[in-house]
């Protein structure tokens, strides 16, 4: 099946009215294909998470759709713009055989959780997408992606709402408190790829002495003395401008692109000379530096999009967009760039996503990075 999917964005702060707009702007839906189901993939601003029961049961009632599955955010993406600081949903609206999709409606909290919901739909070594949202005040999120990755033959993509304490998901209903979304047997054509925002500083470094998230010893130095011989004498002499410029990465094993998830440097002592970090640390294991850049963003950004194009020879029929909420406007200097550039090589797509507060990609949780789905 070639069918395109259909993607509209709306603002304001009245459930009926935005859904009212949605509805009008992805226009008269085709008529249903046989043995199809018909699924919204939905966001919202933040501001609007007490109203979502209304917006979805208008959306449902005015669109026939059988299930719907996203979240809230911060800020959300539709297909042609970056909405900030105000109300506003963003829908896409596609079809999929009934016999490939299970909704992930009930929150899990962990992998056997899923494998009991999966049970019967997906077997663990049998491949298997999964499209997920989770709650940022979820535990275990990592140790739940790393079994998914150890465990099973599924890749999952998807990100971590973000926003305010009352952010809810989406998945046919209104949840919270865990993990939600769509799974999708491989008979579904799905291409993904992610997108760093971050340049590499030269040379891999030991944790020599950690204690929980403190590095204490780097390199067999005290840590702070080290991390400002890496990072220069210009930076080091404005260490609060470092903090928000350099970040932590962790080398991903086996990997033969260098790749690697990054982590924000959450505290320095100044007395102790020591470094906090956002993740637990293990003594003996091998860390990198890397400094946020916007023309690096760029450019591996497009770098993404040129190769996953060619995972999609016949065609996109929709795209879901997860980026960081340190990317977006904060990093392409203004709202929508991102997304321009996305688009742009993509070839105006009908596509939804999000800004989220930790992305998703092949069963690891990433930060600063932008991962991409197709439906091809």
């Amino acid at each position: 099946m070639t069918t395109a999917f259909r993607s509209a964005t709306a603002r304001g702060d009245e459930p009926r009215a935005l859904a009212d707009a949605l509805i009008a702007e992805l226009g008269d839906q085709p008529a249903r294909g046989e043995d199809q189901v018909r699924v919204g993939f939905i966001f919202l601003s933040d501001a609007l998470s007490r109203h979502a029961r209304t917006l979805l049961n208008h959306l449902r009632a005015g669109l026939g759709v059988d299930h719907f599955v996203g979240g809230m955010a911060m800020a959300v993406i539709g297909p042609h713009d970056e909405v900030y600081e105000q109300p506003g949903a963003t829908l896409m609206v596609g079809e999929f055989p009934a016999s490939s999709v299970r909704v992930i409606y009930h929150p899990v909290r962990s992998f056997d959780e899923l494998a009991k919901v999966l049970d019967g739909f997906l077997d663990p070594q049998t491949p298997g997408r999964l499209i997920l949202n989770a709650d940022p005040r979820m535990e275990g999120l990592e140790d739940l992606l790393t079994e998914i990755d150890q465990h099973t033959a599924w890749f999952a993509t998807g990100g971590v709402n973000s926003g305010d304490d009352g952010v809810v998901q989406i998945a046919d209903g209104v949840a919270a408190s865990g993990i939600t979304g769509l799974a999708l047997r491989d008979d579904v054509g799905i291409a993904a790829r992610h997108t760093q925002g971050c340049t590499p500083l030269p040379g891999q470094h030991e944790l020599t002495e950690t204690w929980r998230n403190i590095i204490v010893r780097l390199d067999g130095q005290q840590a702070l003395p080290a991390f400002k011989g890496i990072i220069g004498d210009v930076l080091s002499r404005d260490l609060e401008r470092a903090l928000g410029y350099i970040l932590v990465g962790f080398p991903i094993p086996g990997s033969d692109t260098g790749d690697y998830r990054v982590r924000n440097i959450i505290g320095i002592d100044l007395d102790q000379q020591v470094l906090a970090v956002g993740e637990m640390l293990e003594p003996g294991s091998q860390i990198l530096f890397v400094r946020r850049d916007g023309q690096a963003a760029i450019e591996d950004l497009e770098r993404m999009l040129d190769q996953i194009r060619t995972q999609a020879p016949n065609g996109i029929r929709g795209a879901i967009y997860v980026s960081c909420v340190g990317r977006g406007r904060h990093q392409f200097a203004q709202e929508g760039t991102e997304l321009g550039i996305v688009q742009k090589h993509l070839g105006d797509v009908p596509l939804v996503g999000f800004f989220a507060n930790g992305e998703i990609f092949a069963n690891r949780l990433y930060g600063y990075t932008g991962v991409l789905t197709l439906f091809t």
